[in-house]
């Protein structure tokens, strides 16, 4: 079985989580600079057995997006145009970075590494949610 991959897109960081082949975990893979995402993307879609990809939804509290959800219209059209076999569906991301957050300030995490954990921890948490149905 392939496995999924997980992007939770942010303006300056990108988090990225991966399943096992199973579909049964979600592990962290990385964070990269929201410039690097494409070259990022090639590098784990060439060496991993991937067939989905599972991209956050900046929903707001009342319903409506965030502007956010623009650039990740245009990061979906470049992916669809590149890996037109790419099966791509939406979660909603809400509260993942607060959660990833709590977690982070429970551990004695150096500060410095806080931020390229979190990304990561979300798009963790994302895709536990989304393979958890």
């Amino acid at each position: 079985m392939s496995k999924i991959l997980c992007i939770d897109y942010g303006k300056k960081r990108i988090g990225l989580s991966i399943t096992n082949s199973i579909r049964s975990i979600a592990f962290g893979l990385d964070t990269v600079n929201s410039n690097n995402i494409i070259c990022t993307l090639y590098k784990y879609l060439k060496s991993e057995d991937i067939d989905t990809i599972i991209i956050g939804l900046p929903i707001r509290f009342d319903n409506s997006l965030f502007p956010l959800e623009k650039e990740i219209k245009k990061f979906i059209k470049i992916i669809n145009n590149k890996y037109p076999n790419l099966i791509i569906k939406r979660i909603d991301e809400r509260f993942t970075s607060k959660i990833a957050n709590y977690y982070l300030i429970n551990t004695n995490t150096n500060t410095r590494f806080k931020k390229h954990l979190l990304d990561k921890i979300s798009a963790t948490l994302l895709l536990q949610e989304y393979i958890k149905y």
